[in-house]
C-alpha cells in the first residue's frame, strides 16, 4: 500500500476556515504556488520562517509519494510602499537611497536570498519567475478583465471594479461596506469604489521602472503578477496557494478577483497562510525596520541550528522571536545530534557486524500521521525525540540492530523537516577514539595537564568532549 492510500492529508484552508481533505486535481502532480520575496532588502527571520514552512510542505508531500510542481516568484516591480495603490515602488526607492540601478539591487538581493536559504537547507522551487519577465502576460490579463467588464481605465491607470465580483473579500471576510481602499490608504477619487485596486498604474515622468502598454507608459500593480505567473506555469486552477498571513486581506483577496474574473474558474482549491514571527511583540517587518536578518542569525548560531529553530512551531502559530529561545533550540538540537552520533560511533567501531537495516514502522507511522494532519510539527517532533531516546537505550544495552533501525527512522524524519544531521566518518571515529583513549591513560598516570591539552585540541577541531567518569568519556561533533 502506498503512502497515498494510507495517509489522508488534511490542510487548513483559509477560505473555509477549516481543515479539508487534500485531493489534488491530478493524482500524478500537485500544483503549488508560493508568494515569494520582494527583493529590495536582505531576507529576515520572519521571511525565512515562512519559506521554511513551504519547504516542509513540499518535503512532506513528496515523502507521502506525491509529485509536486512548485512555483515561487520574485517581485521585482510594482510593490509600492503602502502595499496598495499609492506611494513609491519599494525597489526604486531603496535603489535611489543606495545610488544603484533598481535591477542591480534586485540581482544582488536575489543572490543574497539564495545564499541565506541554501544555507538553511530550503530547497529551491521548480520555477522561480520574476515579475519583470512577465509584463506582456500581465497586459494580456488586464485586457481580458477590461473585456469581461471587471476593469476600467482612468487617465492611463487601470482599476479592478470589485463591485463586479460577487465573492470579493470572502477569503479575508471583508466588510465591503466599510472597506477603504484595501484598508490601508485614503480613498482615491478616481476609483468607482473605495476598494477598487490598481492593475496598471500610469507612471510619472521621473519613474524609472515603467513599460509600454495600450494605456501609455506605466507599471503593473503588485497583485497582478502572481495571477499571471501562477496560471502560466501551473494552470488556471491551483491545488495549493501559499503565503504569509499578511497577504490575506489585500494581496490574495485581489489575486482571486482578478484570476477568477479573467478565467471564470476557481483560482485555488486550498489557501494556506503562515503566521508572523514577531519581535518585541510587533510583526517582524522590513517596512517597520523591526527585523533580524537570517544572515545575522546564521553567523551567531550556525545554519543547522537556525533551520532547527525555524522548524519548531506549527505554521499557523504566531511566535515571538528571542535569542533566549534560539539558544534553547540550539541545546535541543545538539541533544538529538549527540544521541545520533553516539549511535553512529558504535556502528563504526563494530563495522564488521552486519545489520538488516529497517525502520521503526510504528514511529514513522505516527510521524507521517502528524505531518499529514496539517503539518502538525510539534506532534511530529515527539517521534523524533522518541527515536533519539531509543537510540540511546539500545546503544547502552548493546542492541545495535535495533539502535540502527531507530537511527534510520531518525534520519528519515529529520529529512522531511529539512533539518541537517551532522555526520561522522569511520576515520573520524577512529582518530578521535585514539585521542580520547590516550587522554584517559594520561589522566590515570596523573598527567592531567597533558590530558587537558588533548581535550582542548579535540574541542578546537569542533568536537565536544564530556567526561562521564574517570574511565568513560563521550564525544560528539558540532557544526563549525
Amino acid at each position: 500500500m502506498s503512502s497515498l492510500d494510507k495517509y489522508k492529508i488534511q490542510l487548513y484552508n483559509t477560505l473555509s476556515r477549516s481543515k479539508e481533505d487534500f485531493i489534488p486535481q491530478n493524482p500524478d502532480m500537485v500544483t503549488l504556488y508560493s508568494c515569494g520575496q520582494t527583493v529590495y532588502e536582505d531576507i529576515h527571520v520572519g521571511n525565512a520562517k515562512t519559506y521554511v514552512v513551504w519547504d516542509i510542505l513540499v518535503r512532506t508531500l513528496k515523502h507521502l509519494d506525491y509529485n509536486v510542481k512548485w512555483v515561487q516568484n520574485f517581485t521585482d516591480v510594482g510593490h509600492l510602499t503602502d502595499d496598495a495603490d499609492e506611494g513609491e515602488d519599494k525597489i526604486e526607492k531603496k535603489a535611489r537611497l543606495l545610488k544603484k540601478d533598481p535591477m542591480e539591487l534586485v540581482d544582488e538581493k536575489i543572490y543574497e536570498y539564495y545564499l541565506s536559504l541554501d544555507a538553511i537547507n530550503v530547497k529551491r522551487p521548480d520555477i522561480a519567475p520574476r515579475a519583470t519577465g512577465h509584463i506582456v502576460e500581465m497586459i494580456d490579463l488586464i485586457k481580458k478583465l477590461i473585456e469581461n467588464k471587471h476593469a476600467y481605465e482612468v487617465d492611463g491607470s487601470i482599476y479592478y471594479d470589485i463591485s463586479t465580483f460577487e465573492t470579493y473579500g470572502d477569503l479575508a471576510k471583508l466588510d465591503l461596506e466599510n472597506l477603504k481602499a484595501g484598508a490601508r490608504i485614503g480613498v482615491n477619487e478616481d476609483k468607482r469604489n473605495p476598494g477598487d485596486f490598481a492593475l496598471w498604474i500610469k507612471a510619472p515622468q521621473e519613474h524609472i521602472m515603467k513599460y509600454t502598454s495600450p494605456w501609455g507608459k506605466g507599471y503593473p500593480g503588485w497583485h497582478v503578477e502572481c495571477s499571471v505567473m501562477s496560471m502560466k506555469y501551473l494552470g488556471e486552477t491551483l491545488d495549493i496557494h501559499t503565503g504569509g498571513e499578511d497577504h490575506i486581506a489585500v494581496h490574495h483577496t485581489n489575486e482571486i478577483a482578478q484570476s477568477e474574473g479573467a478565467t471564470g474558474k476557481k483560482f485555488a482549491n486550498i489557501w494556506m497562510h503562515s503566521a508572523f514571527i514577531t519581535l518585541n511583540g510587533e510583526k517582524m517587518s522590513k517596512s517597520l525596520n523591526n527585523f533580524i536578518t537570517i544572515a545575522e542569525l546564521i553567523e551567531k548560531y550556525g545554519k543547522n541550528v537556525v533551520r532547527f529553530s525555524l522548524s519548531q512551531n506549527h505554521y499557523r502559530t504566531q511566535a515571538d522571536f528571542s535569542y533566549k529561545q534560539v539558544e534553547s533550540h540550539r541545546k535541543r538540537y545538539y541533544r538529538l545530534i549527540k544521541s545520533y552520533q553516539l549511535g553512529l560511533q558504535e556502528i563504526h567501531r563494530y563495522k564488521d557486524q552486519e545489520f538488516d537495516v529497517d525502520v521503526s514502522l510504528k514511529s514513522l507511522d505516527l510521524f507521517n500521521k502528524a505531518m499529514a494532519d496539517d503539518l502538525n510539527i510539534p506532534k511530529a517532533f515527539l517521534q523524533i525525540n522518541n527515536a533519539a531516546s531509543k537510540i540511546d537505550q539500545f546503544r547502552k544495552n548493546g542492541e545495535f540492530e535495533q539502535m540502527h533501525n531507530f537511527m534510520r527512522t531518525f534520519e528519515i524524519m529529520m529529512d522531511v523537516l529539512g533539518i541537517p544531521i551532522i555526520q561522522l566518518t569511520p576515520r573520524e571515529t577512529k582518530n578521535i577514539d585514539m585521542m580520547i583513549n590516550l587522554r584517559i591513560q594520561l589522566k590515570s598516570e596523573g598527567k592531567y595537564e597533558d590530558g587537558d591539552n588533548i581535550r582542548d585540541y579535540i574541542q578546537s577541531l569542533g568536537y565536544v568532549v564530556q567526561d562521564l567518569s574517570k574511565t568513560e568519556t563521550i564525544w560528539y561533533k558540532e557544526e563549525k
